[in-house]
């Protein structure tokens, strides 16, 4: 046997951390003094040690590491852990591709421009919510503020009478796939509770439920100020898509971070919007 020391040095783990295996039920010692309460291991318990700690460094979770030790798991189990996790490092190398992509070209903005750029873009990867919308055609751009306080006006009273308290912002989606001044195909819509149910009427109302699913890359850039300012922020998001190879898959979003975009039938002068682009990256041939 050896005291817990003995085997902390030759494990190379630290005594609290075999302590801590020893409460979670990870790694008992081989012996206890009833006396002394001292812990002492057998060298026999290396392996499964040594097991315990592989795991842990390529990233699994103790809880996930006491599956993947238990004598019981089967081979198919195992493997599909082991798979998950092969691609939750595929992601995470993706993503950290991604950042040092945007931390060499911030550089190369700073040093040819000798400024910092304004707009901040980033890649991110977005939860998926329940989206409470009504979507429409707008006859021309003149009319948008006009269309968005109806439309939102409305989606809150057909809530309210739903008795749904909306749990996330709002959120404009617009769906022409270039630039136009006419017929513009645009969506409202604000966040609601995932168990929300529709009312039985809900063919009468405008109101449509949907849920937004998670995406794994969605090219954001953040804009404060007027919306009648905010396309600029627009055209930075783009400017940054096409010098970067990615292309778009899906409409244009403004978040409303700030709240609401109408007060007492106003438009708020300065807002927090975040626009989002949902992207997948254009593969480069070489020859």
């Amino acid at each position: 046997m050896l005291k817990i020391g003995d085997f902390s040095k030759i494990a190379k783990i630290s005594i609290r951390m075999l302590r801590h295996y020893d409460q979670i039920g990870l790694l008992k010692p081989a012996y206890i003094d009833n006396l002394t309460s001292y812990r002492s291991y057998s060298i026999d318990q290396l392996p499964r040690l040594n097991r315990i700690l592989f795991l842990k460094d390529i990233g699994f979770s103790l809880n996930e590491v006491m599956n993947l030790i238990n004598e019981h798991i089967s081979i198919d189990e195992m493997k599909s852990m082991l798979a998950k996790r092969q691609k939750d490092l595929e992601n995470e190398i993706n993503m950290a591709q991604i950042s040092l992509k945007t931390v060499i070209d911030r550089l190369r903005t700073i040093e040819n421009e000798g400024d910092i750029p304004k707009y901040d873009i980033t890649i991110k990867r977005t939860e998926s919510y329940t989206l409470a919308s009504h979507r429409t055609i707008v006859p021309h751009m003149n009319e948008m503020g006009i269309y968005c306080y109806d439309m939102y006006s409305k989606l809150y009273k057909e809530l309210e009478k739903m008795n749904i308290t909306p749990i996330g912002p709002e959120i404009t989606c617009y769906y022409n796939e270039e630039y136009c001044e006419t017929n513009l195909d645009m969506e409202v819509g604000i966040v609601i509770p995932f168990d929300a149910e529709e009312p039985k009427n809900m063919k009468e109302s405008l109101l449509k439920f949907r849920k937004m699913e998670a995406e794994e890359n969605v090219a954001t850039v953040l804009y404060s100020g007027p919306f009648d300012g905010m396309e600029q922020g627009i055209i930075e998001l783009l400017k940054w898509m096409g010098s970067d190879n990615w292309q778009s898959i899906g409409a244009l979003r403004e978040i409303h971070l700030s709240g609401p975009a109408h007060l007492e039938g106003e438009v708020v002068e300065n807002a927090i919007i975040e626009l989002q682009m949902p992207v997948i990256k254009i593969l480069q041939f070489t020859s």
